[in-house]
């Protein structure tokens, strides 16, 4: 145990503190003294770390430093009776980690100096329960910057008295604490971009729901109107197929109308012309009868159609010629049955053989004239 007059001598060695010079117990001094004793070993030994021995009396608020290291007050820049002030009127802000029971996690406990000024006793309460202390303080130093300090302690109750003891160092943690910040301020970030690229996703899943909605409605549309399109389609196949029908039908029907026309004609008529023919007629007579066959021919038979049709460019009594050809008239025949003479048929014959693309070969005429009529 430490003798008086041990406690005289630290007592006497740059002591700012209250314990040693006043009317306390001996434990409780002995504990002091021994405390400043290592701790003033520990500083000259060059750690890192603020040894520090804070006090304070149970139930009273202010506190004050039994010891404090020589360097962290420089580094305040304040004196070493004032340190206590001071730190109470500059921490700005105080975090307190906790081991979660059963849990290798750390919670964290934030409190601004508003909350520090309001919670003081009951914060130094929960300290004594407790018996010991981890926080990180942010400290304003007089210069206008700003520092991290880790306070680790351990509660010691003196109830004999009054007195709590908290024996412990402090270390800077600026930089981890401005790291720490940092990644808050990362990780906010990241939040922020990762919660605009949800919303990002979001709006483009809506505009794609949209566009698929939109696409599914131009489908049934188009849909629709294929199978509208379909229908019209049969429809008018049919219609088609009903006027392709109706055109056969038609065209069946005119050659059947031609066909008994003729047949009539042949048969109601011819005989009789023929019949007259070989009655005594006068010249001029026969000529007339001749003409009247010949236009009577001409009126029933198709043969003029299908010349014009294929474009032949006939003239009138090119197309004479040729059907009086085609009924097997001769030459002579033709001449006397229209009124010219039989080198005026020749001509025409040559022009007619030329316009059918017959001139110079071996075909029949009027076989060729007769099978224009198929």
């Amino acid at each position: 145990m430490t003798t008086n007059m041990e406690l005289n001598q630290l007592a006497g060695q740059d002591y700012s503190g209250v314990i040693l010079a006043g009317d306390f117990s001996r434990e409780l001094k002995s504990r002091v003294a021994d405390c400043i004793a290592r701790f003033r070993s520990f500083e000259e030994i060059g750690n890192p770390a603020f040894a520090y021995l804070s006090a304070w009396w149970e139930h009273k608020e202010p506190i004050w430093y039994e010891f404090i290291s020589d360097r962290f007050v420089n580094l305040l820049g304040c004196k070493i009776d004032t340190v206590a002030d001071f730190l109470r009127n500059n921490i700005m802000e105080r975090r307190e980690y906790k081991y979660m029971d059963g849990n290798a996690s750390i919670s964290q406990e934030i409190i601004d100096r508003r909350e520090l000024d309001l919670s003081k006793v009951a914060m130094r309460e929960a300290v004594e329960k407790l018996g010991t202390v981890e926080a990180v303080y942010k400290v304003a130093l007089d210069d206008g910057q700003t520092i991290w300090v880790k306070d680790q302690a351990v509660i010691e109750s003196y109830t004999k008295d009054s007195i709590i003891l908290s024996i412990g160092c402090l270390t800077i943690v600026s930089k981890e604490m401005e790291a720490e910040e940092e990644l808050k301020l990362a990780q906010k970030e990241l939040t922020k971009y990762r919660d605009h690229l949800e919303d990002l996703v979001k709006e483009r899943n809506v505009e794609l729901m949209k566009t698929n909605k939109q696409l599914k409605k131009e489908i049934h549309e188009r849909k629709a109107a294929e199978a509208s399109l379909m229908v019209q389609s049969r429809h008018l196949e049919e219609v088609n197929t009903a006027l392709k029908v109706l055109l056969k039908q038609r065209e069946d029907d005119k050659k059947a109308l031609e066909e008994a026309m003729v047949s009539n004609v042949k048969e109601l008529i011819n005989p009789y012309i023929e019949k007259l023919s070989k009655c005594r007629l006068g010249e001029n007579q026969r000529t007339l009868l001749g003409i009247l066959e010949s236009n009577l021919n001409n009126i029933v038979s198709p043969f003029i159609n299908k010349i014009s049709s294929k474009m032949l460019n006939f003239t009138p009594m090119e197309i004479k010629i040729a059907n009086l050809v085609r009924e097997g008239k001769t030459n002579k025949e033709i001449a006397d049955v229209l009124f010219i003479s039989i080198n005026t048929v020749l001509v025409h014959r040559h022009h007619i053989r030329t316009k059918l693309g017959i001139k110079n070969k071996k075909t029949n005429l009027r076989s060729h004239l007769l099978s224009l009529n198929n």
